[in-house]
């Protein structure tokens, strides 16, 4: 009875770590999608109405979904400090804080905006985020493309592992 319970135990285990690893490409795309649509939004909303960014990012922390709109809201709440640290330094301490799921190049892209946003006249902020948001946009489809790929070959491949380490120690 003991080493029935520890093979489903050890199958479910493994099983579980496959599936959570296609989780994580799930949650990827989706912070993803959420990304292109708030930079999408900033750069309507900094294009035409000229939007303070306090009163920008506020309305991203409330439109956005979790994580993204955390990332807007800890952006938000170190305005507080504007006068201290420049923006694109607030912004990467949200970057930091906020985990997304995203990957090396996603973030670096994303931080390197942070870097234009408060500094330039409104055609160079505009310019930067159309360029984020198509760079963004090309993450997002090879992301989805690694979702698909990927991802039931991590849950095929967990339940497969799980189930060999249950025929082998038995």
């Amino acid at each position: 009875m003991l080493k029935l319970i520890g093979a489903v135990l050890l199958a479910g285990g493994a099983a579980a770590l496959g599936f959570s690893a296609a989780a994580q490409l799930e949650r990827r795309v989706r912070a993803l999608r959420e990304l292109v649509s708030a930079v999408e939004v900033m750069e309507r909303e900094l294009t035409f109405r000229l939007t303070p960014m306090p009163e920008l990012l506020s309305a991203l922390a409330e439109r956005t979904r979790e994580p993204v709109s955390r990332f807007f809201a800890c952006c938000l709440d170190g305005m507080k400090e504007l006068g201290e640290f420049p923006l694109s330094a607030l912004w990467e301490n949200a970057l930091a804080e906020v985990p997304m799921d995203l990957g090396a190049e996603e973030r670096e892209v994303f931080r390197a905006l942070g870097g234009v946003l408060g500094r330039y006249d409104g055609e160079g902020q505009r310019e930067a985020l159309a360029l984020t948001r198509v760079q963004l946009s090309q993450c997002l489809e090879r992301a989805a493309e690694d979702r698909t790929r990927l991802g039931r070959v991590y849950g095929a491949l967990g339940l497969t592992a799980g189930a060999f380490l249950v025929i082998l120690l038995l």
